[in-house]
């Protein structure tokens, strides 16, 4: 006879599969849950029909495997259940004897919740995210998003700054690098033009450090001010400056010749998964808030075993006489008892 709360779960169960409209319970008619409990949790072919329905509806595709397989292959059926599961992380590829019905009521009724729970986050992920005018699960959602996902990997695989970030390339190499990269022979006749270029852009900014700087003398007339005390702050100033107009520039060159051709790339398109991993990732917090409960368990435990234990051999003066452990006293008024019953029977 099952307990209560599995008989409640079962009622649920059913509840949610009739709204789903299952096939595999379409001229069932049980009402009392004692009859619903062993429809889903008894081994039967019935009760593995439904769970197929379950697992095609969860995994659309199961369904076109399934519909070539014959009747005497059930096991390979079975199998590919369990592989689902441990996909999804509801179980591991071995656990034959959950889809066949041979474990604990409470752990099949719990795989059927998971499953069930996948099928409607996937209706509400298509209801939400496809045009009104398809019909609900009229597409498989997880063949459509594995569909967009191969299509985005060829895509990224095929796009030439992939290709460019796998095999970087640095043409012609920075001043600095250049001498720990280029052979020996090719440095040679290489390096001194490199240098003379070098020294000509650094020529040309400092021409415009210069120009920049006029300018800033005219806009402010109280740097050309000669006050006492004030030529640190002036150099200082002007040193920031040209910091910071060199960060400006670096910025520039970099955006224009790196940057600039990823910024006008589309936003990527998020997952519609989300729900799922706040489920998994709700169930892991929950086993791992029950682990700690269970290792608080266990300490305690062992702290009131140590506590009994010290108890049991700790010897103690007992009113007045011998000191004694609490086995021993017990002991000898045991057989205190037994004499005096002994007595009074011999006076009868």
């Amino acid at each position: 006879m099952a307990g209560g709360v599995e008989l409640q779960k079962a009622a649920e169960l059913y509840e949610r599969l009739q709204k789903l409209s299952c096939p595999s319970l379409e001229g069932v008619y049980v009402t009392e849950p004692q009859n619903i409990y062993e429809l889903l949790c008894t081994p039967s072919v019935h009760r593995l029909d439904i769970l197929e329905w379950i697992c095609t509806s969860a995994y659309p595709p199961l369904q076109e495997q399934f519909s070539s397989l014959k009747e005497s292959q059930a096991e390979l059926k079975v199998k590919e259940m369990a592989k689902l599961g441990f996909d999804l992380m509801l179980c591991n590829p071995e656990d034959l004897d959950l889809i066949k019905g041979n474990v604990s009521p409470s752990r099949q009724l719990s795989f059927m919740g998971h499953l069930l729970d996948v099928i409607q986050t996937c209706d509400q992920v298509s209801s939400n995210s496809e045009p009104q005018s398809v019909t609900k699960g009229s597409d498989n959602n997880f063949g459509i998003y594995a569909r967009e996902n191969d299509e985005l990997l060829k895509e990224l695989f095929s796009s030439p700054h992939f290709q460019a970030t796998l095999a970087p390339e640095c043409n012609p190499w920075p001043a600095d690098l250049k001498p720990l990269l280029v052979p020996e022979g090719l440095q040679k006749r290489t390096l001194p033009c490199s240098k003379d270029n070098a020294i000509s852009d650094h020529i040309q900014e400092l021409q415009i450090i210069s120009l920049s700087l006029e300018d800033l003398k005219q806009e402010c007339p109280f740097l050309c001010r000669s006050v006492p005390g004030e030529e640190t702050i002036i150099q200082k100033l002007s040193v920031v400056l040209t910091d910071f107009h060199q960060l400006i520039t670096s910025f520039t060159q970099v955006y224009e010749n790196e940057l600039q051709e990823h910024c006008g790339h589309a936003a990527p398109q998020i997952s519609h998964s989300g729900p799922l991993f706040q489920s998994v990732h709700q169930l892991l917090t929950t086993c791992s808030k029950e682990l700690e409960a269970i290792a608080q368990f266990t300490e305690t435990s062992s702290a009131i075993e140590g506590v009994v234990k010290k108890r049991q051999q700790a010897k103690e003066c007992w009113g007045g006489g011998s000191m004694a452990t609490l086995y021993e006293k017990i002991k000898e008024l045991k057989q205190n008892y037994e004499l005096f019953h002994s007595s009074l029977q011999e006076n009868k």
